[in-house]
């Protein structure tokens, strides 16, 4: 789960190319990262009959054209101490279907997307992706910092979790300066407490006690490889757990969120519903990545849904 030996990264010979190459250079180095594909998609190329006879050639000119303009951004700013097989291509086509293609013909690990300051939120590539994709997800925010010091792992003690704590200590222990590892669980206090005869606070304190004692038995089974791992635990007062997680993630000054793509209590289960668009939306200042076993796909109803 943890080695991101393929990545493809979506390129739009924007400034935010910059970002996404030196995030991937970044990336290439605290993991096994093998291969890179960097994309760049034409949208929309029609023109009059009349105009290709004329100009036979001027699709394919500005196909190399672009990949000019990939090959000298990586060159200027990849700086990576690994050697990966770097890709470049320039497809027509809708940029959604053509990475879900790539990512199930090349088996990719990871993919990796830009999200604009001017466009909170990443844009719809960034949705459709986060329901669809077959692998991992970073979303990478305009002007990044590419440093890591602390990382944030919401858990609910499910195998999302796991996967996503692993993939945290992966990249904590392939990064030359020491990084926190944060695991946040985020816990509520259920409606009709009041019966029990306890307050909302002491009901809110057993909640506690009962998120440590699973706490104890989860990373019980997490190889943490010597890594230090941090419990927080969190009280969702406001039934609001992606305000809460970027609420702490922000107070605590972290660099990064990895999450499960899917898991058994709404604090995980990001990417199904409002909950994803809330997700996303919420900042644009810290990267996000939602980690997804390798074909686990969103199924044909919700493709259907969103083409």
């Amino acid at each position: 789960m943890s080695k991101l030996d393929k990545i493809l990264i979506g390129l739009d010979q924007s400034d935010m190319d910059i970002d996404l190459v030196r995030a991937a250079a970044y990336i290439c180095n605290v993991t096994e990262t093998n291969e890179i594909y960097f994309v760049n998609v034409i949208r929309d190329f029609s023109m009059p009959d009349e105009l290709i006879r004329e100009f036979p050639d001027l699709l394919q000119k500005g196909i190399s054209e672009r990949k000019e303009a990939m090959e000298k951004v990586v060159k200027d700013h990849f700086k990576c101490k690994r050697e990966p097989r770097i890709h470049y291509m320039v497809e027509k086509g809708q940029p959604t279907k053509l990475f879900m293609r790539l990512i199930e013909e090349k088996g990719m690990d990871l993919v990796m997307a830009g999200r604009k300051k001017e466009k909170k939120g990443g844009g719809i590539i960034i949705h459709r992706l986060a329901r669809r994709a077959g692998c991992s997800l970073l979303i990478v925010p305009q002007g990044v910092n590419n440093k890591i010091e602390k990382i944030l792992v919401p858990i609910d003690f499910s195998d999302y979790s796991t996967s996503a704590l692993n993939q945290a200590i992966e990249v904590a222990k392939n990064t030359s300066n020491d990084v926190e590892v944060i695991a946040q669980n985020v816990y509520h206090v259920p409606s009709g407490y009041h019966y029990t005869g306890k307050s909302f606070k002491e009901f809110g304190d057993v909640m506690q006690k009962n998120a440590e004692k699973s706490y104890k038995a989860f990373i019980k089974d997490i190889d943490t490889q010597g890594q230090s791992v941090v419990a927080n635990y969190s009280l969702d007062k406001d039934e609001d757990p992606i305000k809460l997680i970027y609420d702490t993630a922000k107070e605590l000054g972290v660099d990064g969120i990895i999450l499960g793509a899917k898991g058994r209590s709404a604090t995980t289960a990001l990417f199904i519903g409002s909950i994803a668009e809330k997700l996303i939306s919420v900042d644009v200042d810290i990267p996000v990545m939602v980690v997804r076993p390798k074909g686990k796909q969103a199924g044909i109803l919700d493709y259907i849904r969103e083409i």
